[in-house]
């Protein structure tokens, strides 16, 4: 598994801040089991952007690659010279 960017970090971290003083603010709760299970959800909310910002891995068609991209054919017996 790869090393978060800071990219997901930071936006993970800013949706789980702002989630939690939102719903609290808005809700008006003050019961603790309230605000731990609004905790774990922004928790979670967070998790699921930080991943949704995972860096894609560009798609190259096979027409668009260089010829050296190509792996070479494996020698055989019969390939080399006597």
């Amino acid at each position: 598994m790869s090393r978060p960017r800071l990219a997901q970090l930071a936006s993970g971290s800013a949706t789980v801040l702002l989630t939690v003083l939102l719903v609290l603010l808005l809700s008006g709760t003050t019961s603790t089991a309230w605000i731990a299970l609004t905790c774990v959800a922004a928790l979670a909310l967070g998790v699921a952007v930080a991943y949704a910002l995972r860096p894609q891995a560009p798609h190259v068609p096979p027409a668009a690659r260089p010829p050296s991209a190509v792996p070479a054919a494996r020698p055989t017996a019969s390939s080399y010279p006597r």
